[in-house]
């Protein structure tokens, strides 16, 4: 930014200069009044003093000469008075002047001209009163100090025979005037220089301490918000800079905050799962974050239109917003995603006016749909045990069984009330997980023998199926956990194992530990689990499109298995290479206070954290 050049009038420095001459110019000024005019006073009071202080020498010396005879008047020793009155006048460096009673000259010490009685009015008030009088008499260029000392005689008593004039020039007076006033000139044309430089020099370095402040506040404005002013100082000039730092340090303070805003903002909108797209008010995209993108499986630039990027479902329940004025939900397909999509108007000036949400909530549609199958499911799961338990009740109360086929028709409706059992349990574990009512009661617990137990409860259906149940496992290797609900999690899995592996196969149970974290896991040689499936196993009422058709169950063991782990401080895992059977991974904390350990150990690395269909 181009800095403007003051005015020659304008700047600091001139005016503090001129500002320092003008006060410097009154100041002089005001020592002349108070000194000049009063000084001229003081003088010619003085002059007069001393004439006053020398009226009764003269009144002696002069009467001395001077006789009053009321027949013949006035009488003087003429030569005697003479040579007295000139040498009063040489002694007082003036004129002096008799006069009579009746003011008429008798004897003048020398003058180029008469005295003129009109302009000496002490004269006449000297004679009346009978006392010394005093003035000052002439013009402006020629003034004198006067004197009129009145003589008295024995013969008069205290009436005045006559009045001596004494008249003093004021050369010296005004003399000494005019040299004072010369050498307050000189004086006030050095105060003057004096003082251009010193306030020059001031004003340059208080404008220059000015300027850096200036400098600094133009740097701000340009961007640098680092700028400082030194401090030079502990007065107003260093106050101000001072202050104008901790102003510059709030601002940057204040902007940092908004940059950390932004940043927080936009870290925000990076990070969050659900698209957003801030939508012009003429429908054009203003902003978006990299969800959207993903989620619509496309770019999201800015300034395209809204009817390119998204389905006219969506378009119609965005423009519905923004005439009604509130928030409007539409789900729909994109691909193999369910997306739930929330346009509602926003007020500002954002650069947009409404904002598009999208959400992928395939996993809830998928858990929808589960839970619809499970609807039938355990409708189909209940009605097949029920009818066949009130098929073999009919049976056995017509009574023409024989007592071989009455046992054979207790061993089904065994079989069927074992099943109804399961799937009241399982559905039962699952409401109390969810409801946070599931009681634990951890301890040390050797995951080799609960292993072993656990297997000894498959060893009839291994048999059947020539399966090989075997455990491989360390005394040593303990974990910290609810010994039962272990067993149960291991149940699901060996379940599932036993299940899905094939005659003649294999399932094995092995245990591992380290310093934090112990681990069981349990593998089958089965055809593994489709990669396509491995993201929902662990899912409630999910169950496999294979597993429909080849088992039975409602599609919870697995589901309960992974809740139980968590409630444990444990985590759950799966790995599936294609064709090369399932492996499913419990850990658990070693000790107690170990809960994120464990769990952090458990997850999803570079298998998914699922499992083929669940068992029922």
């Amino acid at each position: 930014m181009r800095r403007r050049q003051p005015a020659l009038g304008g700047s600091v420095k001139n005016w503090l200069t001129l500002l320092v001459l003008g006060l410097t110019g009154f100041a002089m000024l005001v020592a002349w009044v108070y000194v000049v005019p009063p000084l001229r006073g003081r003088l010619i009071d003085q002059k007069l003093a001393d004439a006053r202080a020398n009226a009764r020498l003269i009144s002696e010396t002069v009467g001395q000469w001077v006789r009053y005879d009321p027949a013949t008047g006035l009488m003087v020793d003429q030569p005697s008075l003479r040579r007295t009155v000139s040498d009063i006048a040489a002694r007082l460096g003036g004129r002096v002047v008799l006069f009579t009673r009746t003011l008429v000259p008798r004897e003048d010490s020398g003058g180029q001209e008469p005295v003129d009685v009109s302009q000496y009015p002490m004269l006449l008030r000297a004679v009346t009163e009978g006392t010394v009088q005093q003035g000052v008499v002439g013009t402006l260029a020629r003034r004198r100090a006067a004197t009129a000392v009145p003589l008295f005689t024995a013969a008069t008593g205290r009436t005045p025979v006559a009045v001596v004039l004494v008249v003093t020039p004021l050369d010296d007076v005004e003399n000494a005037v005019q040299a004072v006033q010369r050498q307050l000139f000189f004086a006030t044309i050095l105060a003057l220089g004096a003082s251009l430089l010193l306030g020059y020099l001031a004003s340059y370095f208080i404008a220059r301490r000015l300027k850096r402040i200036e400098a600094s506040a133009e740097a701000i404005a340009g961007g640098d918000l680092s700028a400082t002013v030194p401090v030079s100082g502990e007065d107003e000039i260093g106050q101000l800079a001072a202050t104008f730092n901790v102003m510059a340090q709030r601002l940057a303070d204040a902007f940092a905050q908004v940059e950390q805003e932004r940043d927080r903002v936009e870290v925000l909108l990076n990070d969050l799962s659900e698209g957003v797209i801030g939508l012009a008010a003429d429908g054009r995209v203003a902003i978006a974050n990299p969800a959207a993108a993903s989620l619509l499986d496309r770019a999201v630039p800015e300034g395209v239109p809204v009817e390119e990027l998204l389905p006219d479902d969506v378009v119609d329940v965005w423009r519905e917003a923004l005439a009604e004025g509130v928030a409007q939900i539409v789900v729909f397909e994109r691909g193999e995603r369910t997306l739930e999509a929330t346009a509602y108007p926003v007020t500002g000036s954002a650069g947009f006016t409404s904002i598009v949400v999208l959400r992928d909530v395939s996993a809830q549609a998928r858990l929808e749909r589960a839970r619809r199958d499970l609807i039938a499911n355990a409708s189909h799961e209940f009605k097949t045990p029920l009818f066949s338990l009130s098929g073999s009740l009919e049976l056995l109360d017509e009574g023409d069984l024989s007592p071989e086929e009455q046992r054979e028709f207790l061993q089904v409706m065994r079989q069927q009330v074992d099943r109804l059992r399961n799937l009241a349990v399982a559905m039962l574990d699952l409401s109390r997980i969810e409801a946070g009512a599931f009681e634990l009661h951890p301890e040390e617990v050797a995951l080799g023998d609960v292993a072993r137990s656990v297997l000894d409860e498959f060893l009839a259906q291994a048999q059947a199926r020539q399966l090989r149940l075997e455990v491989e496992s360390d005394p040593a290797h303990t974990a910290w956990c609810d010994e039962e609900r272990l067993a149960q999690v291991l149940r699901a899995l060996v379940d599932n194992a036993v299940k899905y592996s094939p005659e003649g196969g294999r399932v094995v149970v092995m245990t591992s530990a380290d310093d934090d974290t112990a681990a069981v896991s349990v593998s089958d040689e089965g055809p593994g689990i489709p990669p396509e499936e491995l993201p929902y196993v662990f899912e409630r009422f999910h169950r496999g499109a294979k597993e429909r058709a080849k088992t039975s169950g409602a599609g919870l063991g697995l589901s309960i298995a992974r809740e139980l782990t968590r409630l444990m401080g444990g985590s759950i895992a799966v790995t599936s290479p294609r064709g090369r059977g399932a492996c499913f991974t419990v850990r658990l904390p070693r000790r107690a206070g170990r809960r994120e350990a464990a769990a952090g150990g458990g997850r999803r690395g570079g298998a998914p954290d699922g499992r083929r269909a669940g068992s029922g």
